[in-house]
């Protein structure tokens, strides 16, 4: 169990570049997520002794991977999932994915948007195409473990996908969920086995030992979507996205708070 006050690091997967528009603005993905952990730490350090972090990139789609033992927590970013059949190096991060999950188990792993279904496919669940775009801030529904991981009853989340996880990994349990898609989110903890488990009566955060979630900001979708309208996307999605990309957004409040549960800050 790490003590309050000290240093965390954590391996990014990066899996994808930002658009142009995005990467001006926001800088690139170790910058977007930097700040997602930043300031998600910021109120927590407010209270308990100062914890600091390292984020280090890594380019796996150029086959350049962390040397996990270094790594307190890895951390999987945004991409697409579903032409994994036909990506190398899609699959030899699927691979890795499922050693580091199995075999260092004192690794967190989180799993963002893409890297959500990158985890699925990993532990032997399903990614497919859906039959709609999810796009911009959704209202999301909790399960009830979902409610206890989260500590809300409720939350709004970005959206930005068209592919899904129909069927979650064996010891996996659902904790986020949207109208069009049973399975947003999913965790594993530590002493899971099998199917069968059921999620302990009582946990701790630091007990999780896997995390997905999907993640972006207001911003970032409004620039994603200017993107999506210029790649001929259909008007309505785009149209329906920024209607509602202003709503509340709970990322670094409840998710990034959470990140930093699972690793033992709280």
């Amino acid at each position: 169990m790490y003590g309050p006050g000290t240093h965390r690091r954590i391996a990014l997967l990066i899996c994808d570049v930002p658009a142009d528009s995005i990467r001006e603005q926001h800088g690139d993905y170790t910058r977007i997520f930097g700040t997602l952990l930043e300031e998600s730490l910021k109120p927590i350090n407010e209270t308990h002794s100062q914890t600091t972090f390292t984020l280090e990139p890594f380019d796996v789609r150029a086959q350049v991977y962390p040397k996990e033992d270094e790594y307190d927590a890895m951390l999987i970013t945004g991409s697409g999932a579903w032409k994994h059949t036909h990506v190398e190096w899609m699959k030899k991060l699927i691979e890795y994915v499922r050693v580091v999950a199995t075999e260092k188990p004192r690794i967190k792993i989180f799993g963002i948007c893409f890297g959500h279904q990158i985890v699925a496919l990993a532990m032997g669940g399903t990614c497919v195409r859906n039959t709609r775009f999810e796009v911009s801030a959704t209202k999301l529904q909790l399960t009830e473990l979902g409610k206890r991981v989260y500590g809300v009853e409720s939350g709004n989340l970005h959206l930005m996908n068209r592919d899904h996880v129909p069927t979650e990994p064996s010891s996996f349990h659902i904790i986020v969920s949207s109208d069009h898609s049973l399975n947003h989110g999913m965790v594993r903890f530590s002493q899971s086995e099998s199917s069968g488990d059921a999620p302990p009566l009582n946990f701790r955060l630091t007990d999780i030992h896997i995390l997905t979630s999907p993640e972006s900001t207001e911003s970032i979708t409004r620039m994603f979507l200017s993107a999506r309208r210029e790649l001929s996307a259909r008007t309505e999605v785009v149209d329906d996205g920024r209607s509602h990309a202003g709503n509340e957004n709970d990322g670094i409040a409840v998710v990034g708070k959470v990140l930093w549960g699972i690793m033992g800050v709280e």
